[in-house]
């Protein structure tokens, strides 16, 4: 008698919609960095009253132009996380990590997200372990 195991879980299907949520919200995070480095740093250049005013709004942008480096990583991450973990990937943990590690460093949004993530990622793999043992307990039992 042999015993099928689903080898998707429902749990990676949820993962791969969370990672697709991730992929949106760094979108919007490329956008609002966009709109610091490239709008308000320059302006404050011809608006600031003192050298000092003007070298925290050019480090503004900066702020922003990193935020648009890292999100555009994060959002390719995401995405190939989200098709491995939905088309049910060996390596999808790996990437699934990573991705959620680089999310930690987005304060205060991607922190929380990211440390989600990296929980449901935990908890699937857990669940998996159980799920194997089960299998060899029944088939060797």
């Amino acid at each position: 008698m042999t015993i099928q195991i689903a080898t998707t879980l429902p749990e990676n299907q949820t993962i791969s919609r969370l990672f697709y949520w991730l992929a949106a919200m760094q979108i919007l995070t490329i956008i609002g960095g966009a709109v610091l480095g490239l709008l308000v740093a320059p302006a404050s250049l011809f608006v600031s009253r003192t050298e000092n005013e003007a070298f925290v709004w050019i480090a503004v942008g900066f702020v922003g132009f990193a935020a648009i480096a890292l999100s555009v990583i994060l959002v390719q991450l995401s995405l190939v996380a989200a098709s491995a973990f939905r088309n049910d990937k060996k390596w999808r943990e790996a990437v699934g990590v990573a991705a959620a590690v680089l999310a930690v460093l987005e304060f205060p949004f991607g922190t929380i997200f990211g440390g989600y993530l990296f929980w449901k990622i935990l908890k699937q793999r857990k669940a998996e372990e159980i799920q194997s043992e089960n299998a060899e307990l029944i088939t060797n039992g």
